[in-house]
């Protein structure tokens, strides 16, 4: 009795928050600026990308944004492959492209501290930051640009991952969850996180801030950055649902990576607000007695359960891609309900347990 009524208070909520981020998702919080876009400076960290980086500068050089309105700045992050090759190709060819290496620095560590260095460098009022296994579409950077008017100060933005496999369908779906969550949360202004994959923000609001010298260190910096932005008050934020700004990614290739990639996920997540943590726990718990309730036996309370979990993650994913345009990765559905609720209920014990973070060869 405890139990089915612990299950179904449960899912009543989990159910109620999807009904809510799904409404916000259908009608999001968003502006656009007409008029000249200001300049803008995209920079991208590489460590080790060689075999990824000449197609996201592809895919950066060819913008509808004039070239002499937006820089690339490239930082090689200590790479032991051909990185510093593919950068030198693209600053030698293309006069908006920008090259330095990385320099050791005491107080920063990882990928933060090759960021920091771009940023410093950086002529554009705005900065907009991808990752080098990543492409964005031409209009990426003049439509994430015209997000800005004199009042906002960082724009977060979606990221789906390239698919050939199950595998990769079901991690692609994942990000459209959670990033659309981030979105929703956003409109409902009650912001939690972005992906620095697909981040851009105003250069004054940076260095408000201190930029990455002052904000505490974390594993998931893009999130650390975009808090401390949003704390300060002073700034308004978006997180758009235009195919014009969605950012692809090359996807985890083995379990491993995955499992280091959520490993690194869930220990930048102990840094969210109550509030984010309230939603995490309210799917944590509804996964949890949804499992104990049928290996004890509880078989109908327990199908039940999950059968209106998957309506409403589905119903929230179907609205979500078809704004984007990309309802066909649906298809992967099930592979995604299965390792979906598998990560939950084990990502508790994967954060506190799971040791160190190892993350491009680098241990934190």
């Amino acid at each position: 009795m405890i139990l089915s009524t612990l299950l179904g208070a449960f899912l009543f909520l989990y159910l109620l928050q999807i009904a809510v981020m799904t409404a916000a998702v259908m009608s999001p919080r968003d502006r656009i600026v007409e008029g000249p876009l200001p300049f803008v400076s995209v920079v991208i960290a590489a460590r080790d990308e060689e075999d990824n980086l000449d197609a996201c500068l592809e895919s950066v050089l060819h913008q509808t944004c004039p070239p002499d309105q937006f820089e690339v700045i490239l930082i090689n992050d200590r790479s032991t492959d051909g990185t510093e090759r593919v950068c030198r190709e693209f600053t030698g060819r293309f006069q908006n492209f920008r090259y330095l290496n990385a320099r050791e620095d005491q107080q920063l560590r990882g990928k933060t501290n090759a960021l920091d260095q771009g940023i410093e460098k950086a002529r554009g009022q705005i900065i907009l930051i991808t990752d080098a296994d990543c492409t964005v579409p031409p209009t990426w950077v003049e439509w994430t640009a015209r997000r800005y008017d004199n009042n906002v100060g960082i724009v977060g933005g979606l990221t789906l991952q390239h698919i050939s496999t199950w595998f990769q369908g079901m991690q692609s779906l994942d990000w459209a969850f959670l990033l659309g969550l981030a979105a929703a949360t956003m409109s409902l202004r009650f912001p939690l996180s972005t992906i620095g994959n697909n981040l851009s923000f105003r250069k004054s609001a940076y260095l408000g801030v201190g930029g990455y010298r002052k904000i505490p260190f974390s594993v998931t910096e893009d999130f650390m950055l975009f808090q401390a932005i949003v704390q300060t008050k002073q700034w308004d934020y978006f997180c758009p649902i235009d195919p014009r700004v969605l950012v692809v990614s090359k996807p985890c290739q083995t379990w491993r990576e995955l499992f280091r990639q959520k490993h690194r996920w869930g220990k930048g997540g102990l840094d969210m607000k109550l509030g984010g943590m309230s939603i995490m726990a309210i799917g944590f718990g509804l996964n949890v007695l949804m499992i104990v309730s049928i290996l004890t036996g509880a078989y109908g309370a327990g199908v039940c359960t999950l059968l209106l979990k998957m309506l409403g993650e589905f119903a929230f994913l179907f609205t979500l891609l078809r704004k984007q345009g990309h309802v066909e990765i649906l298809k992967h559905f099930l592979w995604y309900e299965m390792y979906f609720i598998t990560y939950v209920v084990m990502l508790p014990f994967l954060v506190f347990l799971g040791g160190k973070v190892v993350w491009k060869g680098r241990t934190y």
